[in-house]
């Protein structure tokens, strides 16, 4: 019987959700997920993040439509109560300021699920950094420095509906000691399909 807690459920059953129910999302709940990313671990606990709660309507609208062209069959995510915007500053970590702004993300979107609102993770990031990016064009549009890279939108808000899906068998990825190795070990032959089942991102 696989180990079950409230963490790993809460990995285990986030879904990316781009339709969202009306309704504002209690201050206490935005103060929750802010603090989960503030948690996030980070390299050497340096923290490079900063994170932009963005609630007006007008602004709502506007990064919507910028970051538009970036979701999957141009999926609409107006209708979420608000948007936070991870933005890092690689002077502070020249290194890993990425995955920190990545892991941050993550944390706020698991915190959202566990407190039962949805996330759409909408990772902007360009590695050319072009001016006509969609990074660049949100950077522009929230008058955030140009020494500050946005990582991701993340829009927050109550899920419309539910959804399922399911991902690969820990034996088609998972390596023992060294690459090509699959033979899964007596532990992992405890694997069940429901453990396998999560989102898209």
């Amino acid at each position: 019987m696989p180990i079950e807690n409230t963490v790993l459920r809460a990995i285990r059953e986030r879904r990316s959700i781009y339709r969202y129910s009306p309704g504002p999302v209690p201050d206490e709940m935005v103060q929750a997920i802010l603090e989960a990313g503030r948690w996030a671990p980070s390299w050497g606990n340096t923290q490079p993040w900063e994170f932009i709660v963005v609630k007006n309507e007008t602004t709502k609208r506007e990064i919507c439509d910028i970051a538009k062209s970036t979701l999957i069959a141009n999926k609409n995510i107006e209708g979420a109560s608000l948007i936070v915007v991870i933005c890092v500053n690689p002077k502070v970590d020249p290194y890993h300021f990425i995955e920190d702004g990545a892991v941050a993300t993550h944390n706020m979107a698991l915190a959202a699920h566990s407190l039962g609102l949805a996330t759409y993770w909408i990772g902007i990031y360009n590695a050319q950094n072009s001016q006509r990016s969609v990074e660049s064009r949100v950077r522009k549009a929230l008058n955030i420095p140009q020494t500050h890279r946005v990582i991701a939108i993340l829009p927050i808000g109550t899920p419309e509906y539910k959804i399922e899906k399911e991902r690969k068998w820990l034996r088609d990825m998972v390596h023992h000691d060294r690459y090509g190795n699959t033979m899964l070990s007596p532990a992992g032959a405890t694997e069940s399909r429901d453990s396998s089942k999560s989102s898209k991102r």
